[in-house]
């Protein structure tokens, strides 16, 4: 089924008037500090006007085909987008390769997500840089994104020198967001280690597992990044300027602090799980222990009830006047003095 399209004025010829849902384009210029919205057919007119254009594909919105319309080839070559739509539609994860590069064209894939969850997909986003443009294609709607659409314009317009001042916020958006979530994570990691203090029971160790799960999918995400970010400074290139790869590389500091860091928090939770399990295996010692001084002291007891427990007739005992008394007197004898050596054993 097609998808409609909105139309922002009445079109002239074609569909020069039209823009398709899901496709929002924006043009840059360097010279005179202005930018604005572009229709998907004034694209290419505005690349060889000399201006930067940023293209922002939404997979969930575009109708078939809308995408190889307003990019064709020759636009972005060695980029398969029908591929790239695809993966997306799909929700195919990314390859572990974030960073794919030919002489004219760069592909960052980065998948991010507010939340680490098992269960949590991650929210994948692909960035096409090439000379005169940068496309991103996402799935509905993508958290860097939005960050970065808040204070884009205000960082052209005060500090922006190069095109590739795009590819620098997307980038800090998505580490940004990699520090937050690991943020978080450092309070649930602290919280289940205050529940293993106080408590080793079915709900702690499942709390463990899930911190530790979401720690590790936090690093499967930031490894791919950090890479590509490493590949990418390690390796000049004409598309992305000299002061965007310093930051880049300051970026890559971060990655390898917040990588540290959730190998500290592992090492936390993996010391605190041992700690537990150490005080709970003490606890059941000193249970068996005491449950062993009980035996000790019942078991010449519990051997006297035994001996007189058996039914023969010619036991002298039985006929003693005060056989009952010698008995209670034998018993507490006997468990007076199996304490007295527990006790100088150390053993109680």
């Amino acid at each position: 089924m097609m998808i409609p399209v909105i139309s922002d004025t009445n079109p002239v010829d074609g569909d020069t008037g039209i823009r398709p849902v899901g496709i929002r384009a924006e043009f840059f210029d360097f010279h005179d500090r202005s930018r604005g919205s572009l229709l998907p057919a004034e694209i290419r007119g505005a690349i060889d006007r000399g201006r930067f254009v940023w293209l922002d594909v939404d997979v969930a919105l575009i109708e078939k085909g809308s995408i190889e319309a307003t990019l064709p080839p020759h636009v972005c070559p060695g980029v398969d987008f029908r591929q790239l739509i695809n993966d997306h539609a799909k929700r195919r994860s990314p390859s572990p390769d974030a960073l794919r590069r030919t002489d004219r064209v760069l592909q960052l894939t980065f998948l991010g997500g507010a939340t680490c969850a098992p269960d949590d997909p991650g929210e994948r986003l692909d960035v096409v840089i090439g000379e005169g443009f940068l496309v991103t294609v996402h799935w509905g709607p993508n958290e860097v994104l939005e960050a970065v659409h808040r204070h884009y314009g205000h960082d052209f317009e005060q500090h922006a020198a190069t095109p590739s001042f795009l590819l620098y916020e997307l980038c800090n958006e998505q580490v940004e967001q990699f520090l937050a979530v690991k943020t978080r994570l450092e309070d649930e990691v602290e919280d289940t280690r205050r529940s293993l203090a106080d408590e080793v029971d079915q709900p702690a160790f499942a709390a463990v597992a899930s911190v530790s799960g979401k720690l590790l999918t936090l690093r499967r995400r930031a490894l791919p990044v950090r890479r590509a970010l490493e590949e990418l400074t390690s390796r000049k290139t004409v598309l992305v300027s000299e002061a965007t790869l310093t930051y880049l590389t300051g970026m890559i500091h971060s990655l390898e602090r917040l990588l540290s860091d959730i190998a500290a928090d592992r090492e936390i939770l993996e010391t605190a799980l041992n700690l537990s399990l150490t005080v709970m295996s003490h606890r059941t010692n000193q249970t068996m222990n005491r449950l062993a001084v009980v035996s000790t002291i019942f078991l010449p007891l519990t051997f006297i009830c035994g001996v007189y427990g058996m039914n023969f007739e010619a036991m002298p005992e039985v006929d003693w006047a005060h056989g009952y008394i010698y008995f209670w007197i034998l018993s507490a004898c006997i468990t007076a003095g199996g304490f007295v050596f527990l006790r100088r054993t150390r053993l109680l």
